[in-house]
């Protein structure tokens, strides 16, 4: 015993000294004790070995035990926090794997196929799973896809392109130059009804080897490297399929693509319905990995369904947030982001059913009686600008000197007073004497427009608005509301209509030609203004065949002033794209442009639900 409490009384000594321990709380060492002199050259450290550490809690008491807890604790948390605080403020949030998004969509896919798509629905699905030889950022600039580098020779005729190495399909066949040659000529085989085909027209697709392939066009189309974004299908499951019967084919709703995202599973109702259908990150996808593990869409018949699925929680985020649906979303936690859209509506004459509107000076009058930014207050609630040309801004050619006439009720009144329109004070509206033929009596002729547009909110509201401002100064206006299932059949395509208010979706990457070309006045051409003019299609020609985008500069602007000069239509705005998802996802803040709805999935690599902490270097 004496030998042990020796041992132990060393040990107090030197390590329990700092809890002021009493020279006679232990029992001290006698001079002329040899055992006790030779314990304590034993160990002549000063720091406690382990064996002398457990034996603490024999010769501590109560209260010193509490101590030593105690010191213990506040060591410990100091110690975490100092190395806390140095690991935050050397270390950044990045994004990291995992997490599901769940996102509605209008409509039903039905064309999961790059070459068949045909709706928004098909195209958003379509630009996750496919991939194209180039594809758009999130700038809207056109930049390798599956495509390592591209070349374009001098006549801008010619387009090469070598593919990246090792590239793969979902199914982890390796992806060739075989399935650009094949998809190119399935999208110009008149049996497989293929929406690009007119794209492709005179177009020869020709294999260099495994990883090149060229392209020759007749003459120069500075707007085909935007074709080139078309996905490509893969040969080895689709070269069995007759064309006649690929739009039967199970391979249009379970495709097998190149994207980043591909296809898992999908759900149908009772009636043979798609309600649910989701992806999954392509773990072999040749650009960077997305960070979202997985994709889900819900489908909904119309936008007030789908805006209270979003308002409900029942999916994280929807395709687009239109203007008059915005103040159904109270939930904090959604997030709306503006981006940029090229879309415009505007009001579109059409001679052929009015007489009237063959003068360029009555359409001057029509255009400055318009109060486009009432139009844009009332209507938009202010998102959006007021436009003066389809030449929008962001686009080659825009010019924003280049502005319409400010809506001038004097100067409309004027004009028509100039072309014999007279209102006198007990009339309503204008009218116009006509003289009879020989023995026929002159006739007293109305001043009366038909004005015509789609049965959605905010196009009625826009005609009810324009009504108005017509009627004031003096010109009847009946409004011919049609139905949304009917306006294309009915009165776009055979253009059935004298005044028509239609919004208008444009390919930045195509111009104006298509909308503005007199040999598109008809179906299935998309000018919707009936009106001619031979130095507008100079302009759009030229443009049209420059080989860069500075030579279209200058016919575009000379397009512009023209048509402003003959008051071609009536530009209203241009509205911002709204699109609403849950706060969670992040990594959308460099998405500012898209140029269909399907390009909010441009930067969808970027996009993260997870995040990480990593040390700086």
């Amino acid at each position: 015993m004496f030998f042990v409490k020796q041992k132990t009384s060393k040990l107090s000594g030197g390590f329990l000294s700092i809890f002021n321990k009493t020279k006679d709380s232990l029992k001290q060492p006698v001079d002329d004790d040899i055992n006790q002199q030779l314990l304590l050259q034993l160990n002549k450290k000063k720091i406690p070995s382990w064996s002398q550490l457990k034996q603490l809690s024999k010769i501590l008491q109560k209260p010193e035990k509490i101590k030593l807890l105690i010191i213990l604790l506040v060591f410990l948390i100091s110690a975490s926090t100092f190395t806390w605080r140095m690991y935050w403020r050397n270390s950044i949030e990045v994004p990291a794997v995992g997490g599901t998004y769940t996102e509605g969509l209008i409509g039903a896919p039905q064309f999961v196929n790059p070459i068949l798509a045909n709706t928004d629905v098909d195209r958003d699905l379509v630009r996750l799973v496919f991939s194209g030889l180039v594809k758009l950022n999130s700038n809207g600039e056109i930049v390798p896809d599956l495509a390592s580098a591209y070349t374009i020779d001098a006549e801008a005729t010619t387009y090469t392109f070598e593919l990246k190495p090792n590239l793969k399909w979902h199914d982890g066949h390796p992806l060739t130059a075989d399935d650009i040659i094949f998809t190119i000529e399935r999208i110009t085989d008149p049996d497989f009804k293929s929406p690009l085909k007119n794209s492709f027209s005179g177009v020869d697709v020709i294999r260099i080897n495994d990883r090149t392939v060229q392209f020759k066009l007749a003459k120069p189309f500075t707007p085909f490297l935007s074709i080139m974004t078309v996905g490509i299908i893969p040969e080895h499951l689709w070269y069995s399929i007759p064309s006649f019967s690929a739009a039967l084919t199970d391979l249009n709703t379970k495709p097998v693509g190149s994207g980043p995202y591909k296809f898992k599973s999908l759900t149908k109702d009772t009636n043979g319905n798609i309600k649910n259908y989701s992806l999954e990150i392509f773990e072999d996808y040749h650009l960077d990995n997305a960070y979202i593990k997985e994709l889900s869409f819900k489908f909904y018949e119309d936008f007030m369904t789908g805006v209270m699925a979003l308002q409900n929680k029942n999916v994280e985020g929807l395709t687009y947030l239109p203007e008059e649906n915005k103040d159904q979303i109270n939930n904090k936690k959604i997030n709306l982001h503006d981006l940029h859209y090229p879309q415009y509506t505007s009001v579109f004459f059409n001679p052929n059913n009015n007489s009237l509107l063959s003068d360029k000076d009555f359409r001057q009058a029509l255009s400055l009686g318009v109060d486009k930014q009432r139009i844009l207050t009332e209507v938009l609630n202010g998102a959006g600008q007021i436009i003066h040309t389809p030449i929008l801004p962001g686009m080659t050619g825009y010019d924003e000197s280049i502005k319409a006439a400010e809506y001038n009720t004097v100067a409309a009144t004027g004009i028509l007073d100039e072309l014999g329109w007279t209102l006198s004070e007990d009339q309503q509206f204008r009218t116009k004497t006509v003289e009879g033929d020989d023995d026929e009596e002159d006739q007293v002729e109305e001043l009366s427009i038909k004005l015509t547009t789609i049965d959605q909110s905010a196009s009625v509201k826009i005609v009810s608005i324009i009504k108005e401002n017509w009627e004031a100064i003096g010109i009847k206006t009946t409004l011919d509301i049609i139905p949304k299932d009917k306006i294309k059949k009915d009165v776009i395509d055979s253009r059935k209509y004298e005044v028509l208010v239609f919004g208008e979706l444009i390919n930045i990457n195509s111009g104006p030609y298509p909308f503005w070309h007199s040999s598109q006045n008809k179906h299935p051409g998309l000018n919707l203004s009936v009106l001619a003019n031979k130095d507008i299609d100079a302009y759009l020609e030229e443009a049209r065949n420059a080989k860069t985008d500075q030579a279209k500069i200058e016919p575009l602007v000379n397009f512009q002033k023209k048509l402003l000069e003959l008051n071609f239509a009536i530009f209203l705005y241009n509205p911002t794209y709204t699109y609403p998802t849950a706060s969670k996802i992040k990594g959308l803040e460099s998405l500012q442009f898209i140029n269909l709805p399907a390009d909010r999935f441009n930067n969808i690599n970027s996009w993260y639900i997870k995040t990480k902490r990593t040390l700086t270097k």
